[in-house]
């Protein structure tokens, strides 16, 4: 309701608009989709974790799925003057099964994170390998780090790292909860590694087949 009538004085239903006050409308629309997003997380992790979070299970052609992934970022590392690349290991499996769009977001996550976190210069590296069973996808930054103390925690819901690359990046503290929750529905374990200064690594193992009982 607030978006549409937000859209309504855009166009100028109700009469003209000054250009100050569009610029108002324009803020209230954009916190309006913010506000929207964030529901949608609370939503996607509270059905997650009462076992209600369905996936939609379906064959996974690996290459071209992180080779699409990858490309999306392609402008934000020329952007931001980041050395950014994709590493696929030669024997990586043809495909998986598993739910693309929510393994897009979780991926996603970890690389937006790593360009938040990554200062002019540095690099980042989505690195695709095979496991024992399944494949192993690394996300590799040079960035600022996280510190031990607050390593164990960046999972719980809420939990947001300072960050001196970006001062005023501020999430909602969701993304790393529902990437786990994801993550775990797959079958599969996300961890980190970092260290204040050199940068950190984020580890996401998916079997090549997920528990039937999480498919949709």
């Amino acid at each position: 309701v607030i978006r549409g009538y937000t859209a309504l004085l855009l166009d100028g239903i109700y009469g003209q608009v000054t250009d100050a006050q569009k610029k108002t409308l324009a803020s209230i629309s954009d916190q309006t989709d913010r506000l929207t997003r964030l529901v949608q997380r609370l939503l996607d992790i509270s059905r997650f974790e009462a076992g209600g979070g369905r996936l939609e299970l379906r064959e996974i052609p690996l290459r071209f799925f992180l080779n699409d992934l990858a490309h999306g970022f392609d402008a934000l590392a020329i952007q931001n003057r980041i050395d950014f690349a994709m590493e696929i290991a030669g024997d990586l499996p043809e495909t998986m099964t598993g739910d693309p769009d929510r393994l897009n977001e979780v991926l996603g996550n970890l690389l937006s994170n790593a360009f938040k976190s990554t200062p002019q210069g540095g690099k980042i590296r989505l690195v695709a390998m095979p496991a024992p069973d399944g494949v192993l996808v690394e996300v590799r930054d040079t960035g600022i780090g996280i510190a031990a103390d607050k390593l164990p925690k960046i999972f719980e819901k809420f939990f947001q790292v300072e960050n001196e690359a970006q001062p005023r990046s501020v999430g909602s503290g969701l993304g790393l909860a529902i990437a786990q929750e994801i993550v775990e529905a797959h079958g599969g374990t996300i961890t980190a590694e970092s260290q204040v200064g050199r940068g950190t690594t984020f580890r996401v193992f998916l079997p090549l087949r997920p528990p039937v009982a999480n498919a949709a």
